[in-house]
């Protein structure tokens, strides 16, 4: 399984803009193929920090979902609404 982790840091005034956005690429990638869990978590901490988790088979499955429009547009505008760059770690959990 590879595992996906993407912090993202929003600015006040532009969340409501990244909610709508990230909602239907989260509603879009749930569908796919090998995607195990596509999840968004806003830190109890920071209002303006989000993690995204990411659960997925295989690396082939991640490569797929990379092709996906609404991700491709989403990476397009975070600069749009982001505070500094997002953070992204990506592992694989062998079993």
């Amino acid at each position: 399984m590879i595992v996906v982790n993407a912090k993202f840091y929003i600015a006040d005034d532009k969340k409501e803009q990244f909610r709508g956005e990230i909602e239907a690429l989260i509603t879009s990638s749930k569908k796919e193929e090998g995607c195990l869990d596509y999840s968004l978590y806003e830190s109890v901490s920071n209002q303006n920090e989000f993690v995204m988790i990411e659960n997925w088979e295989t690396k082939a499955s991640i490569e797929q979902h990379n092709s996906n429009p609404l991700l491709k547009a989403f990476a397009q505008n975070l600069a749009n609404y982001s505070l500094k760059q997002p953070v992204l770690h990506i592992m694989e959990i062998k079993e």
